[in-house]
């Protein structure tokens, strides 16, 4: 236990510092760990000034995770009222079956960029992110969350 609380505040320290981001939120609010197929997660910012940046997925689970990859549906409402809709298949594991996260004991830590050095215009922008496997949840599932950096 001790451990998982140096891990936690060295990741705390080492992401407070980090001068190319714009925005970062994580949610943890899976009850058991499951991610039902009917929980949307919103995130919602504003961008101070024009920016070039990429927009990244944060995904957490449990090591050796139970599927080699997870369909979602990622939506992004701009500023001017457009949305773009982007489904992904997030690979957790590669050919071989090895994470492709970063893991310590047994969390995973998996940061996917899905839109790389998009023109991120002044405004308020929505992302949504769906779990889209044709089950009720997905398991060992603990967070989500999305980061914009330049």
């Amino acid at each position: 236990m001790k451990l998982f609380g140096f891990y936690l505040l060295l990741t705390i320290v080492f992401l407070s510092c980090d001068q190319n981001k714009i925005y970062s939120e994580y949610t943890s609010d899976f009850e058991n760990n499951r991610w039902d197929s009917n929980d949307t997660k919103n995130f919602s910012f504003t961008i101070e000034k024009d920016e070039v940046g990429d927009i990244l997925l944060h995904l957490s689970h449990i090591y050796d995770y139970n599927f080699q990859m997870i369909p979602l549906q990622i939506s992004i409402a701009f500023p001017d009222g457009h949305t773009e809709d982007i489904p992904i298949n997030l690979e957790i594991k590669d050919a071989n079956g090895k994470e492709l996260g970063e893991c310590s004991g047994d969390i995973c830590d998996l940061y996917y960029t899905f839109k790389s050095k998009i023109h991120l215009k002044k405004g308020k922008y929505n992302i949504s992110i769906e779990n889209k496997k044709n089950i009720a949840y997905l398991p060992n599932i603990l967070g989500v969350g999305i980061k914009v950096k330049r």
